[in-house]
C-alpha cells in the first residue's frame, strides 16, 4: 500500500500515464481512500487541463524585443 508521500511524488507520472499497471491501481486505490492527495491529484489534472486548452498568447514584437533586450543586459552585467 502507497503513502500519501509516494503517490504525491508520482502524481505527475500518473497523469502522464508514465507508471506501470500495479502502480496505476495503487495509486487510484490511494485516491479512493485518501482526500488530501485526491485534491492534490485533481487540481493538478483540472490545471493541466486549462493550460492545454490554452492557446498562446503571442506578444507584440517589440514588447519582447525590448524584454530579451533587458534580459540580456541583466544577464551581462551579473557576469
Amino acid at each position: 500500500m502507497l503513502d500519501c508521500r509516494q503517490v504525491l511524488a508520482e502524481i505527475s507520472n500518473y497523469l502522464d500515464d508514465e507508471v506501470t499497471l500495479e502502480l496505476t491501481h495503487a495509486i487510484e486505490k490511494h485516491l479512493a481512500r485518501c482526500h488530501r492527495c485526491w485534491v492534490v491529484y485533481n487540481t493538478t489534472r483540472r490545471t493541466l487541463e486549462i493550460m492545454s486548452d490554452c492557446l498562446p498568447i503571442a506578444e507584440p514584437i517589440p514588447v519582447s524585443a525590448r524584454l530579451h533586450a533587458r534580459l540580456r543586459q541583466l544577464y551581462t552585467a551579473g557576469n
